[in-house]
Order: structure tokens, then sequence, then C-alpha cells
């Protein structure tokens, strides 16, 4: 009787080992079955979202093949932590392991928006508010609240944030990008202290030039030059005349086409009727930009002109600046 018992024990113990081992087999062979997408998409997983609320979405989605039971085992099976809500990507070939891994883990999808060098601080506010997943409060603000929100203070935020790629989290607030955009310019002024270079302007009035210098040119090798000529103008106390400062203040009533009634109507950023840096930058420069501010070329240029092909024409009087503008900007060669 005692050795039946004994061999029914074991026939037991083998039968729970058998079924263990066979569970054991199937959940690695399920676990790295891949998900039924052929491209990749997001799933976006609200707060609270549970096991069999998971499977539900998915099946709606499309996005899952197999029955709600193998994941519910599979749940209690392992203890596993509990979902984390966010958008996550997935892709082919992903496997439920490594979608389960991402869910679990909060490896969420970031998304990415990217500000090119030159944008305006509207210009960012309008971007953001168009991005999937970012909640735009920004476009509402003023632009001192604004800048209040970015910079703890009342001051201007134009010229403050720096041009790259960031990235984001779906939910991710507008002000909360604009940010680290200011953290990263401040991170860059650092990188390149104008004490190093023995300029001798401070921050604001370094981004502000940095600015004018985006904006009149996009050509790398031109840059050190322009801001040479807006440095010898200073020293010498005459006006900068830069279009695009004249641009920029005239905002919305500027309509495309730049006349000499815009240039003789006085304004802050009017540097035609005004003297010295204008009030704030005019854009957001990028570092390019701000470093050939903090390193020019060295020379005697007063005047440039734009040949129409994104270069400029440098001259060191009004004379040859007059001529160059009749022959790139009139036709005229003389």
């Amino acid at each position: 009787m005692q050795v039946l018992r004994k061999y029914a024990f074991l026939s037991v113990i083998c039968i729970i080992v058998v079924c263990c081992l066979t569970v054991g087999l199937w959940m690695n062979h399920w676990l790295h079955q891949s998900l039924p997408i052929t491209e990749p998409t997001t799933l976006l997983i609200p707060k609270g979202t549970g096991v069999r609320s998971l499977i539900g979405q998915m099946n709606r989605e499309d996005l899952w093949n197999g029955e709600p039971w193998q994941l519910l085992i599979y749940d209690r099976a392992t203890g596993a932590s509990p979902i984390k809500a966010g958008e996550y990507q997935l892709t082919p070939e992903m496997t439920i392991a490594e979608f389960l891994s991402d869910v679990r883990g909060g490896n969420v999808y970031l998304r990415k928006v990217t500000f090119p060098e030159g944008w305006t601080v509207q210009q960012w506010v309008s971007r953001l508010a168009k991005m999937t997943g970012v909640k735009s409060t920004a476009i509402t603000m003023s632009p001192e609240a604004l800048s209040q929100q970015v910079r703890g203070s009342n001051t201007a935020l134009e010229g403050w944030l720096f041009p790259d790629t960031y990235t984001y989290s779906y939910g991710a607030r507008d002000v909360e990008i604009l940010q680290r955009a200011y953290r990263a310019m401040l991170e860059t002024l650092e990188k390149v202290s104008p004490q190093q270079s023995g300029a001798a302007f401070d921050d604001q009035s370094l981004l502000i030039l940095a600015s004018m210098v985006e904006k009149e040119s996009g050509q790398a090798n031109d840059r050190r030059k322009i801001a040479r000529v807006f440095l010898n103008r200073l020293d010498k106390g005459m006006r900068l005349q830069s279009d695009p400062t004249v641009i920029y203040g005239l905002g919305s009533k500027f309509d495309g086409d730049l006349t000499r009634r815009h240039l003789r109507t006085d304004n802050p950023f009017n540097t035609y009727t005004r003297f010295g840096l204008p009030p704030t930058a005019i854009a957001n420069p990028g570092l390019d930009a701000i470093r050939a501010v903090l390193s020019p070329l060295p020379g005697d240029w007063l005047y440039f002109v734009g040949r129409g092909d994104g270069s400029s024409q440098f001259s060191l009087d009004l004379k040859s600046h007059q001529q160059a503008v009749n022959r790139y900007q009139l036709g005229i060669i003389q």
C-alpha cells in the first residue's frame, strides 16, 4: 500500500513537472512570436490600463493575434509589474516579449521636433501647436507671460532658445520643451563665453547681434565678415541699417516687399532710423552665428549687399558699395 502511495505521489510530481515544462515551453514560444503588424505604428495606453483593457484595446486596433487568456496566464504566472501609461511604438518583427518589456518598463516612444536656426519665438510656438502629442498652451500667452514661464522673468525671450532637434513623449507641454531650449542656450553661452574672446558686450547684446548675422546670410563663409561689418559700424557710431531688423519690427504688417517707406518709418527695431542695436534679438541664432560674432574676421568693411546667390559682396566705402548695389540688385554693370 505504501509502495502504491509512493508511486502515486511520484506520478503526480511527474505530471506537475511535465505540465510546468509544457507551459514554460509554450510561453517561451508564444513570447517570441511577432506582433501582427507590417509597418511601424504607435499605441497610446491611457492611465489605469490593466491587462484585460490592454487586450481589448489591442484587439480593437488589430494589434493582437492571440487569445486573451494567453496574456492573462502570463501576467498571473510572472507577477509582472503594472502597465505604464504612455505612447509606445510597435514595429514589424517586434515580439510579444519585447512589447511587454516596453509597456512594463515605461519605455515610451519619443517624438522629435526640429527648430531651424533663425526662427522667431512665434514660429517656435506655432510649430509646437501643430505637433502631435504636444499640449499647446504657449500660443495663448502674451510674450511677457511666456517669458515668465520659460525664463522666470518678463524680459524678452527672443534669441534665448537654442535651435536644435528636441525629443518629447506624448502629453508633453510646449512650455517644457521651450524651457529645455532655453537651458540649452544658457549652456551654449557658457561654453563659448564672451569673456574668453575678449568681446566687449554681454550675452543679451551677443544674441541680438548674432540674430542679425543669422538673418542676413545663410552662408557660413560670410557670417564672420557680416559680424565684422556690424562691429565696425558700431565702433564708428554708424547706423547698422539691417533690413531684417526692420522686417521684424513690422511684424504681421510685412507682406514680403520691403519698401523705402518701411525703411524711413521709425520703430524701435528700425536700424535705419536708430543708432545701436535693436532692443531685442530678432530671431533665435544658431551656434555658428554666435561664434561669428565672437570671432569675426579682421577687416575694415563697412557695407555689404547680397549677390543674389546667397552670398554677399563686401565694401570698404560707400562708393564701392553703391557700385555693388547697382550691379547685384539693380543689374547695372558699370
